[in-house]
């Protein structure tokens, strides 16, 4: 890409932005949040290079261009989500404070890495069991929801859900919970 070709695309995105703030509002992303600003950079880096690697005439082809930097924006900062889900290391649901997933409590103390080892057994066989009873989509959810630590929110942009549908998953694996407890 040259110097000009880079600057043009700047100049692109900078004059109407609203494809960022469209990509960003569809994530759920609000502007309090604390990276919102370094999500929307992203979003421009993203759209430059879209821009770059479009396979038309952008001249011509400008809503086919659109939807597809559009989707490259949406990948990136998607992308960064999962990067920054993959960087924080801690295992467990985690600053639970008004959710009501007690239930799944139990499993939590393998979190702890002062548990007894014992207890990190049955634990983990618990999890081991839950897991082979449910859909897929519920063991996508569980895996999000308990080693990546994703809120209901993030689950639902990951699996292209709404938090109702993810909400109500949540529900479904809890019952599978509570019957495996009962057995």
């Amino acid at each position: 890409m040259t110097q000009s070709d880079l600057q043009t695309a700047f100049d692109f995105i900078i004059q109407d932005d609203t494809l960022i703030y469209g990509v960003l509002k569809d994530l759920h992303v609000p502007r309090q949040r604390s990276n919102f600003a370094d999500l929307y950079q992203i979003g421009v880096i993203a759209f430059v290079e879209a821009y770059d690697h479009f396979p038309g005439n952008i001249e011509v082809e400008t809503h086919r261009f659109m939807v597809y930097a559009y989707q490259a924006v949406k990948w990136a900062i998607m992308m960064t989500f999962r990067k920054d889900n993959n960087h924080d290391k801690r295992i467990g649901f985690v600053n639970r404070t008004n959710d009501d997933d007690s239930v799944m409590d139990y499993l939590d103390q393998v979190a702890d890495p002062y548990c007894n080892p014992e207890e990190a057994a049955i634990c983990n066989d618990l999890f081991e069991r839950l897991y082979q009873v449910c859909t897929p989509r519920e063991k996508r959810f569980l895996v999000l929801r308990y080693f990546y630590n994703a809120s209901l929110k993030e689950i639902a942009v990951d699996l292209n859900i709404t938090r109702r549908t993810a909400n109500n998953i949540k529900f479904k694996v809890q019952e599978k919970f509570l019957e495996i407890l009962t057995e």
